[in-house]
């Protein structure tokens, strides 16, 4: 390997292993770099990308990143969405509080169970 010579232009992606950690791969810059990567130190596929900038597809095309809020509020307008935690809050609240059973909310019934931490 040749010592004097300069090295191709890079980029270093971060990416948020499923198991808790972080860490980063680097790329050509002239490369598209992918949403997922494989973490090195699990083995565990489909570690997410924390720093997405320019390199993704919306970002490419100059439209904004459609987060989860974003798509909630196209399914939903606000005074929908206050109906809903109005009714939620309201039907916790009859049953004395947050604990394990069910719930109607909208005329819909809910089951949930709730575990307080060990500490």
């Amino acid at each position: 390997m040749e010592r004097d010579t300069d090295l191709a232009a890079r980029v270093t992606a971060r990416f948020a292993c499923a198991r808790g950690h972080g860490f980063t791969v680097q790329f050509a810059a002239d490369a598209e770099v992918p949403a997922s990567w494989i973490c090195r130190q699990h083995g565990v596929e489909g570690s997410r990308r924390i720093d997405a900038t320019e390199n993704t597809p919306a970002a490419a095309k100059g439209k904004p990143a459609r987060t989860p809020l974003v798509l909630l509020y196209e399914r939903r307008s606000e005074a929908e969405l206050e109906a809903l935690l109005a009714d939620t809050l309201m039907a916790i609240r009859r049953l004395g509080g947050a604990r394990p059973g069910c719930v109607v909310i909208g005329g819909r019934a809910y089951s949930y169970r709730y575990s307080h931490p060990a500490g």
